[in-house]
C-alpha cells in the first residue's frame, strides 16, 4: 500500500498488460490456436467478434506489443483475417477492419493481406464496405452518430486505395459537421426527432470523431473540449464517465480511460495531471469485469442494454480491450514526467446545473462533495436509465431497460403507468438546491417508443436539496382526476445500506412505507450490480399529495479493531447508520475491504496497524491523504504497553500530524496526549467517554454466593479482585503488601493479574493468585460476581491514558479501590476508594477502614454512572465525530 503515483508510460504499461493478459486467457479458454469459437454460451458469434479482435490487436501491437499468446501479433491478425465474413461485417466492424489495414500500407501492397487469397482479400475489402447504410442513415433509420461511423468507413477505404471517388465520404462529413456544428454548446442529441436523448454519445461522439478531426476543423477541438468538460462534472473515482442512459456500466468506464488519453494527447481538458487520475482510476476499475477466462462480467449479476445483450458477450470484450489498447498507444507517446493528480485534485467539489443546448430544459444537476456525490439528469426519455434519478455507481443506481421508475413517482391511471420523465417545464438552481416542475406526466416506458399513449393531466413539483450527508426530495403531485394508485422507491444497493425516512405533509393522504426484498430478480438489475432491496411509499390516491424521502448512505468505516469488544460495543448501537468494516490496510488488512470502500478511517492502537514499521505508516498514512479518508484515532494510549518508546513514539507521532480528529476518553488524557506530541494545527480534539462493559457480562453474571461456590472461596463479608492484563503502572505487588499489611482477616484478595514471573505470598486471606490469561466471558463474568471491590491500583505518573477495568467496575456495578491516577479520578469521582499513589501504606490504610454499608452505597453510585458511559450515548457523540470529518468540518 502506498499513495498513488503515475505516469502516463506506466498507465500505458498497466492497460497493456492487462489486454495482453485477458486476451491471452481468452485463447487459452475459448480460442485455442486462434480459432474464434462459432458458437458461444448459446449464441451464434458473428463478425463483429472477428472484426474488435482484430482491431485490439492492432492497437496493441501499435503498443508494442509483437507476440500474443505464443505467437507474432501481426501474424495472428492476418490469420484471422483470412476468414473475415465480409457481407456480414459492417459500419464499426467495417472501419475496424480498414483502419487495421491502414496501419500496414495501402490495400494492394498490404503486409496484412500478402498471405491471403484472392477470394479471402476480396472479402476483406467487401468488409471495408458499408455504404449500404447511408440509405438507411438518409431515411432516419440510424442515430445520428452514424454519421461519424460511415464517414470512418469511407475515409479509410479512400486511404487504402479501395475507392478512388471522395463523392460519398464528402457528402458524409458535410452531413457529420452539420449533425456537430448542430449545438453550439457540442452536445449531441442522439435522438432523430430532437426529443434530447443526451447520453454517454454526447461526449463519446467526439472521441470517435478523432480520425476525422483533420476533415471537421476546429469545430473537433472546441467539442471534445467541451465533452471533456461534461465528464470532469459527471465522473467519479470508479472511473464512470456518464452514469445514465444507453451503453453505461464498463463502457463509460473504458470511456474515461480513452478521453484521459485524448485529452492529454491534444492539450486539452481542465488538467493534465487530473485527467491523468482519471485514466488511472478508470484503468484499474476495468480490472474487475474481466473473468479469468478473458471474457468480460458485464452480463453476470448485473445487466447492460438489450441491443448489448448476452449475445454480445465476446463482441463487448473486445469492444473494450480495443478502446484500452488505443489509449495505452496513445499514452506511449506523452511525456512520461507527468504525474498524476491526488483523489481531491481528480474529483473536486461540484454543484453544477449544466445545460446541454439553448432552446430546452435538457439538464445534469452534479454535485461532488465530501461524503455525498451523484448526478441527476434531466433528458428526453422516460425509460428507467434515463428517467431523473438520482445516480452514482456504487451507490445509486437504477435497473436497465426497465419499466421501473425510481427516485421519481409512479402512477397508475386507466390501467397506464406514468411518470416525470422526460424535459421538465421548469427548473431552477441554488446552492444545494434543485426545483424541478413538469406540467404534465408521461407514459413510462421501457422503449425508445417513437408512439406512445398521452401525456396525463397530472403535475410534479420536485424540490432536491441537500442537508449535510443527506438528499431529501420534497415532492407535490397534483391530478386533475385523482389516479389508481401512487407511490415511489428508493432502490438500495447490498454494498451500499442507506437509510430511508420517509414522510407526509399534514394535509397529505395516508400512505404505507416499506422495505422489499428484491434481492436476485432479474429486472431490478443495474449496468453495474443488482438492486438489493427498495425503500417503498405507498401512497393513497388524492387529488393533491405531498410528501419528502430523506436518503442518508450509512457512513462505512473501517477499524483496526473490527471485532474487539470495544468496536463491537461501540457501533452495536450505530447500526441504523454505520456500516463497520475491517481495516483495508495494515498487517491485518482484510483482502474483501478496499481503501476506496470507507469513508473514514478508525485508527485505535496505531501499533495495531503496521507494528514499528514507520515507512509503513507513512504509506499507510499517504494513501488515506490519496483516497481523502479521514482518520479519527481513539487515543487508547500515550505509547503501546510495551513501554519501548524509540520504536513506537514516532509512529504516535506520525499519527498527531495526519489524523483528521482524535478523540480523548478524558481531559486528563487530552492534555496528557497533547503534551507528548506535537500535533497538527488542523486536528480537532475531542474528550468521548469510554463506554461501560455490562452489556458484554450481564447475561453472564451469577449470585455472590454461587460465584464464590464455584470459584472454590469461602464466604467472607469483604472480597477485592484485580482483574486484567498486567501493565508497566499496575501496582499489583504494591497492593497485596499493602492488603497483607492491614490487620483485616473478614476481607480477602482475589488476584487473576499477575505478570510472568510475579508470585504471592502464602496467605489464607489471598484466595486467588493466577497469572494472567484470557478467559472465556463466563469465567470472567464469575470473576466479577464474586468480587466487592476491583482494585484499581495504577500508577498516577504513568503512561496509561485509561483501563478498560474500569469500564467493567461501573458496567457490573462494582465499587473501587482507585489511583489518584487523573484518568480514574476523572471518571469515578466520589464513587472510588481513594489509594492515592498506589503504594502499600496508602493501601494499608484504606483498606483497614472498609466497611459493607460504605461499599453497599458506592455499589449504588456506580449503577449510577451507567447512564453517562451508555455506549449509546457514547455512540451517538462518535458518529457525530466521524460525519463532521467525513464533511471536512
Amino acid at each position: 500500500m502506498a499513495g498513488f503515483v503515475t505516469t502516463p508510460g506506466r498507465l500505458a504499461d498497466a492497460l497493456v498488460a492487462h489486454c495482453v493478459n485477458v486476451t491471452e486467457a481468452f485463447v487459452a479458454s475459448h480460442a485455442p490456436g486462434w480459432r474464434l469459437p462459432r458458437v458461444f454460451a448459446g449464441h451464434a458469434v458473428g463478425a463483429d467478434v472477428r472484426a474488435d479482435v482484430i482491431f485490439t490487436l492492432s492497437h496493441l501491437a501499435a503498443a508494442g506489443v509483437t507476440e500474443i499468446a505464443g505467437s507474432p501479433t501481426t501474424t495472428v491478425i492476418s490469420r484471422l483475417l483470412r476468414e473475415v465474413d465480409g457481407a456480414a461485417t459492417h459500419s464499426f466492424f467495417s472501419y475496424r477492419i480498414a483502419e487495421t489495414l491502414l496501419e500496414h500500407g495501402s490495400f494492394n501492397d498490404n503486409l496484412l493481406l500478402r498471405d491471403l487469397s484472392e477470394a479471402q482479400r476480396a472479402e476483406v475489402a467487401q468488409a471495408c464496405d458499408s455504404s449500404s447504410f447511408i440509405a438507411l442513415l438518409d431515411r432516419g433509420q440510424l442515430p445520428r452518430n452514424y454519421a461519424a461511423v460511415l464517414s470512418r468507413c469511407e475515409q479509410a477505404r479512400v486511404a487504402l486505395g479501395l475507392i478512388d471517388d471522395r463523392a460519398q465520404l464528402d457528402s458524409l462529413l458535410d452531413r457529420l459537421r452539420v449533425v456537430l456544428a448542430d449545438n453550439p454548446r457540442h452536445a449531441l442529441d442522439d435522438s432523430n426527432d430532437g426529443s434530447g436523448r443526451y447520453d454517454i454519445y454526447t461526449a463519446d461522439v467526439w472521441l470517435f470523431c478523432e480520425p476525422l478531426a483533420d476533415a471537421i476543423g476546429d469545430e473537433w477541438r472546441a467539442g471534445l473540449r467541451d465533452a471533456l468538460a461534461l465528464v470532469e462534472a459527471t465522473v467519479g473515482p470508479d472511473g464512470t464517465a456518464i452514469p445514465w442512459g444507453r451503453s453505461t456500466g464498463v463502457l463509460s468506464i473504458a470511456l474515461t480511460v480513452e478521453l484521459a488519453a485524448a485529452a492529454l494527447a491534444h492539450g486539452l481538458g481542465d488538467d493534465a495531471r487530473a485527467w491523468l487520475r482519471r485514466g488511472a482510476d478508470a484503468g484499474t476499475a476495468m480490472r474487475g469485469w474481466f473473468g479469468r477466462d478473458g471474457v468480460v462480467s458485464a452480463h453476470q449479476h448485473r445487466d447492460q442494454d438489450r441491443y448489448r445483450g448476452p449475445a454480445r458477450r465476446l463482441q463487448l470484450t473486445f469492444d473494450l480491450l480495443g478502446k484500452l489498447a488505443w489509449a495505452a498507444r496513445t499514452l506511449r507517446e506523452m511525456d512520461d514526467s507527468l504525474r498524476a493528480a491526488n483523489r481531491i485534485e481528480a474529483y473536486p467539489a461540484l454543484d453544477a446545473l449544466h445545460r446541454f443546448d439553448d432552446h430546452s430544459n435538457a439538464r445534469l444537476w452534479t454535485v461532488r462533495r465530501p461524503g455525498l456525490a451523484f448526478a441527476v439528469p434531466f433528458v428526453g426519455a422516460a425509460r428507467s436509465h434515463y428517467l431523473p434519478a438520482v445516480v452514482r455507481p456504487g451507490l445509486f443506481e437504477v435497473p436497465v431497460d426497465q419499466d421501473l421508475p425510481l427516485w421519481t413517482p409512479l402512477i397508475v391511471s386507466g390501467y397506464q403507468r406514468y411518470t416525470a420523465g422526460g424535459l421538465p417545464d421548469s427548473i431552477e438552481h441554488a446552492p444545494g438546491e434543485l426545483r424541478v416542475r413538469w406540467d404534465r406526466l408521461v407514459p413510462s416506458t421501457d422503449t425508445f417508443a417513437q408512439e406512445r399513449p398521452p401525456a396525463l393531466d397530472a403535475s410534479r413539483a420536485a424540490r432536491f436539496r441537500i442537508d449535510r450527508r443527506s438528499l431529501v426530495v420534497d415532492d407535490v403531485l397534483t391530478f386533475t382526476t385523482p389516479p389508481q394508485a401512487i407511490a415511489v422507491a428508493i432502490p438500495e444497493l447490498p454494498s451500499r445500506p442507506l437509510t430511508v425516512e420517509f414522510s407526509l405533509a399534514a394535509s397529505s393522504t395516508a400512505g404505507a412505507a416499506s422495505v422489499i426484498d428484491v434481492a436476485g430478480v432479474a429486472e431490478w438489475q443495474t449496468s453495474w450490480s443488482s438492486i438489493a432491496r427498495v425503500h417503498q411509499l405507498d401512497l393513497e390516491p388524492a387529488s393533491e399529495v405531498q410528501y419528502s424521502v430523506r436518503v442518508t448512505p450509512k457512513l462505512r468505516i473501517g477499524s483496526t479493531a473490527h471485532g474487539h469488544h470495544y468496536d463491537t460495543s461501540l457501533y452495536g448501537p450505530l447500526v441504523d447508520r454505520v456500516v463497520a468494516l475491517p481495516s483495508p490496510v495494515g498487517w491485518s488488512a482484510d483482502k474483501n475491504v478496499e481503501l476506496g470502500d470507507i469513508d473514514g478511517f478508525h485508527l485505535h492502537w496505531p501499533e495495531w496497524l503496521a507494528f514499528d514499521n514507520l515507512a509503513q505508516h507513512v504509506e499507510i498514512a499517504d494513501a488515506f491523504d490519496d483516497h481523502d479518508v479521514p482518520v479519527v484515532w481513539t487515543a487508547h494510549n500515550l505509547t503501546p504497553h510495551s513501554k519501548q518508546p524509540e520504536r513506537f513514539d514516532p509512529v504516535y507521532a506520525l499519527w498527531a500530524q495526519r489524523a483528521t480528529t482524535v478523540i480523548h476518553h478524558s481531559e486528563w488524557g487530552r492534555a496528557r496526549m497533547m503534551a507528548s506530541y506535537d500535533f497538527a494545527a488542523a486536528v480537532r480534539h475531542v474528550v468521548i467517554p469510554h463506554g461501560h462493559f455490562g452489556g458484554l457480562w450481564r447475561d453472564h453474571l451469577v449470585d455472590r454466593h454461587a460465584a464464590e461456590a464455584a470459584l472454590g472461596f469461602a464466604p467472607c463479608p469483604i472480597r477485592i479482585g484485580i482483574v486484567g492484563a498486567p501493565r508497566a503502572e499496575k501496582r499489583v505487588l504494591e497492593f497485596v503488601e499493602g492488603f497483607l499489611a492491614a490487620d483485616r482477616d473478614d476481607v480477602q484478595l482475589a488476584v487473576w493479574s499477575l505478570a510472568p514471573g510475579e508470585h504471592l505470598p502464602d496467605d489464607p486471606r489471598i484466595v486467588a493468585a493466577e497469572r494472567y490469561r484470557g478467559v472465556d466471558p463466563s469465567t470472567y463474568a464469575r470473576r466479577l460476581s464474586a468480587c466487592d471491590l476491583l482494585a484499581l491500583a495504577f500508577d498516577p505518573d504513568g503512561e496509561m491514558l485509561a483501563t478498560g477495568t474500569v469500564a467493567d467496575a461501573i458496567g457490573v456495578g462494582i465499587p473501587t479501590l482507585a489511583s489518584d491516577w487523573g484518568f480514574l479520578v476523572e471518571y469515578l469521582g466520589d464513587t472510588r476508594i481513594a489509594i492515592g499513589d498506589a503504594s502499600a501504606a496508602a493501601v494499608r490504610s484504606a483498606i483497614e477502614q472498609l466497611d459493607t454499608t460504605t461499599i453497599g452505597d458506592l455499589q449504588a453510585h456506580m449503577i449510577g454512572l451507567r447512564e453517562r458511559f451508555d455506549w449509546k450515548a457514547i455512540a451517538a457523540r462518535t458518529f457525530i465525530e466521524f460525519e463532521r470529518a467525513r464533511l471536512g468540518e
